[in-house]
């Protein structure tokens, strides 16, 4: 069996795109298993250089990479049930004194409104403005026609601020308790 596979353009295609592909994992699963899965989209790479689209090289690796988290999600299902459960809920707790109350409250209401237009219209978005693709980029990722994919992105878009205006009118004001020293 021939191997006709190239280290140096692996290396180049690896260098020019890890940080992408990790960012796209990082908008879609928890933090610690980012790098596990970007290696294995990255094995599969390896595995299929001769494949890879030179005209379409990130809508493939981000399709790569979605399959290997759907793969990850799965077995970790089958692993540990919890963990699942509790992956998409956000901690309660402010992450740090120093953030300001009017920065909480406007990142609280983007989640909030990213929530509210629902998986389709999040993932267009994410896709969009989280991983920098361009619409025809998109479209790839999403097995799409251009058009199709810059008709959704515009809808999607508009819900979107519908939502987050919703979600910052909604924003109740945080309370400061006052704390007495005695």
């Amino acid at each position: 069996m021939d191997d006709d596979r190239d280290p140096e353009a692996f290396r180049a295609l690896y260098r020019a795109h890890y940080r992408t592909v990790c960012r796209y994992l990082a908008a879609r699963t928890d933090r610690d298993a980012v790098e596990d899965v970007a290696a294995e989209a990255f094995l599969v790479a390896w595995r299929r250089q001769a494949e890879i689209p030179r005209s379409h090289v990130v809508p493939w690796l981000l399709t790569v990479a979605g399959w290997c988290l759907a793969n990850h999600a799965r077995s970790r299902s089958r692993a540990d049930a919890l963990s699942v459960r509790l992956a998409g809920v956000m901690p309660s707790s402010l992450s740090g004194v120093e953030a300001s109350v009017e920065q909480v409250a406007q990142r609280r209401a983007l989640v909030e409104a990213l929530i509210a237009v629902g998986e389709r219209d999040r993932e267009l978005l994410l896709l969009r403005f989280w991983d920098g693709l361009a619409p025809r980029d998109v479209a790839a990722v999403l097995g799409l026609s251009p058009v199709v994919a810059r008709a959704r992105l515009s809808r999607a878009g508009r819900r979107l601020e519908r939502a987050l205006r919703a979600a910052l009118a909604d924003s109740p004001p945080f309370e400061v308790a006052e704390v007495e020293l005695t």
